[in-house]
């Protein structure tokens, strides 16, 4: 049970279960072992992007230390190739950025920034620590990394095509945001080093003009989030004891429609 500070990769790196792995567990184990035996090798645009404005927003004074923006040369003449060549042994150990995705960060930073509550959340507090405790039901080890944590808060940034409550309901629910409000508050009181009890999200829309919203998880989404956590890792732990990774029934299952389309047929 304790705080580690690391860099975000090796965290990820890091074998103890994260809200990913509960996610992937969700799905189906052999999703989960997937994963595990094949750990995501090359940064996606999004996961960079994602990466890159978590930086800016939380940690812009050393933002200039990881990430450097990629500078505009033709690559495609010999000279453009070789003044390319030494940019990159110039920025050797740092993490090339294109110019359109620093300034879609440095949009959203300030977006943030303006935003009263938002800003005001993230003061006074530490970004980006790696929190590990062990699950005293199935003894696995357990981690998270909230974006931030300030006195009665877990403040985590979410980036989103609309802000607006309807639509971040849906995402919510989509990606279980309920289950990760679970996880970070309680994996906190596990380790007891923060005095968090809300789970708060800053979402911020990713097109102009970057409308910024803050919610809570409200005390149904948090028993919600406990009841699906709990499950995931008790599926986990016995496919672990078992060393059998199950994926979908085997047997054919009915198929319907969500309950909202026969709605709207009816």
């Amino acid at each position: 049970m304790e705080e580690k500070r690391m860099t975000n990769a090796e965290y990820h790196a890091h074998h103890a279960i994260s809200k990913s792995d509960l996610d992937a567990v969700h799905r189906s184990p052999m999703h989960y072992l997937y994963r595990r035996e094949h750990p995501q090798q090359q940064t996606t645009p999004a996961l960079l992007t994602g990466s890159v404005i978590h930086k800016m927003v939380l940690e812009p004074e050393t933002f200039a230390e990881e990430y450097i923006e990629a500078p505009a040369i033709d690559r495609r003449t010999k000279a453009g190739k070789e003044e390319y060549a030494a940019f990159e042994q110039e920025a050797a150990g740092k993490i090339i950025v294109p110019k359109d995705m620093i300034t879609l960060s440095v949009n959203i930073a300030e977006a943030v920034s303006h935003h009263k509550t938002a800003r005001a959340l993230l003061s006074g507090g530490k970004a980006e620590t790696s929190h590990f405790w062990t699950d005293i039901r199935t003894g696995l080890e357990c981690k998270c990394r909230p974006d931030y944590l300030r006195s009665g808060f877990c403040v985590d940034l979410k980036t989103t095509q609309n802000a607006s409550p309807e639509a971040f309901e849906k995402a919510a629910y989509n990606y279980r945001y309920y289950v990760q409000a679970h996880w970070y508050l309680h994996g906190l009181k596990q380790c007891d080093i923060s005095d968090a009890e809300d789970f708060v999200f800053i979402a911020v829309e990713k097109e102009p003009p970057y409308a910024v919203a803050v919610y809570f998880a409200d005390d149904l989404m948090l028993s919600l989030g406990e009841m699906e956590a709990r499950s995931d890792l008790d599926l986990l732990s016995a496919c672990i004891h078992a060393g059998l990774y199950h994926g979908y029934e085997e047997n054919i299952q009915p198929l319907s429609l969500p309950k909202w389309a026969a709605r709207e047929i009816m």
